[in-house]
């Protein structure tokens, strides 16, 4: 790595052209800069310039490192700017939510990003387990989840519910569907597909054991997992968020439930990694969109 210390002599001295105006404006003696520019050349085994007099003309490779140590300045410089502002409509914003919920929140972060293009935003789709994970290794920086999260280093808000539905083939509506028909259907699986059934289950048909249930299909695609429902092929259980988005709600009903059942949202992010300013505008929004209704 190069010298940080000779390499700023250096392009002083390129700029000025000057032994001893160099030094003054480092507060150097003119030896020093000499010294500096010589164990430089050292380091990078080349030549950077030729003395006639009292004068010098940079060699080749001393043309070179300018350009190269100019390039690094500006960059260091922008770094230090994009370090001190903190703007509302600037730079990345990471998340990381169940895919259900990306599919409501995500075209809305999108219109808003157009309209501010300079920030960029990203959603990575996930369980629990997989978004605690990005969050933990900063690879996000707001996860949401729906589960409490027991983390002395994580803020755990809650802003609200999602609820679980039942969803039926069109042909099979009824104010209420019983376990027995559910069970002749069969249920269409995906990654959250039995943890939801059980919550169904447990909630509604207490004295039915939720694992009885025959998985008729697997999908793990989120806008996949209603298709065979609307051909009539199962059930099967997604947050409400999932079925809004459902491109053929026509082909498929909600089953009524006696108890409904909800899962709280909890928005969770580093506590002792202050979130720039750029991010209220997406927790708020978020807070908004999951409790409309």
């Amino acid at each position: 790595m190069i010298n940080q210390k000779w390499l700023t002599t250096f392009l002083k001295l390129a700029e000025v052209g000057h032994f001893t105006q160099t030094a003054e404006q480092l507060f150097m003696t003119q030896p020093g800069v000499s010294q500096h520019v010589q164990k430089l050349e050292k380091q990078l085994n080349v030549k950077l310039i030729e003395r006639f007099g009292k004068r010098f003309e940079l060699t080749s490779a001393g043309m070179q490192l300018q350009q190269y140590g100019q390039s690094l300045v500006k960059e260091q410089q922008q770094l230090l700017t994009d370090l001190q502002l903190d703007s509302e409509h600037v730079g990345e914003c990471r998340f990381a939510c169940s895919g259900s919920l990306a599919s409501l929140l995500y075209p809305h972060f999108i219109d808003y990003q157009i309209k501010h293009q300079q920030l960029n935003v990203s959603i990575e789709a996930g369980p629990n387990r997989r978004i605690i994970e990005l969050l933990t290794n900063n690879d996000i920086d707001i996860g949401i989840v729906t589960q409490l999260v027991s983390d002395p280093e994580l803020e755990v808000l809650a802003i609200g519910y999602e609820h679980l539905c039942l969803v039926v083939p069109k042909s099979e509506s009824k104010t209420v569907i019983n376990y027995d028909e559910l069970m002749a259907l069969g249920m269409v699986a995906h990654p959250d597909a039995m943890h939801n059934w059980q919550q169904v289950v447990a909630n509604n048909y207490k004295d039915k054991q939720a694992i009885e249930v025959r998985v008729v299909s697997y999908v793990n695609q989120l806008n996949q997992i209603l298709l065979p429902v609307s051909k009539g092929l199962g059930f099967t259980v997604l947050p409400e968020f999932a079925v809004k988005s459902f491109s053929d709600v026509a082909a498929i009903s909600i089953a009524k439930l006696d108890k409904q059942v909800k899962e709280p949202l909890y928005m969770i992010y580093k506590k002792h990694r202050p979130l720039p300013k750029r991010y209220q505008w997406f927790m708020d929004k978020t807070t908004e969109l999951v409790n409309s209704k």
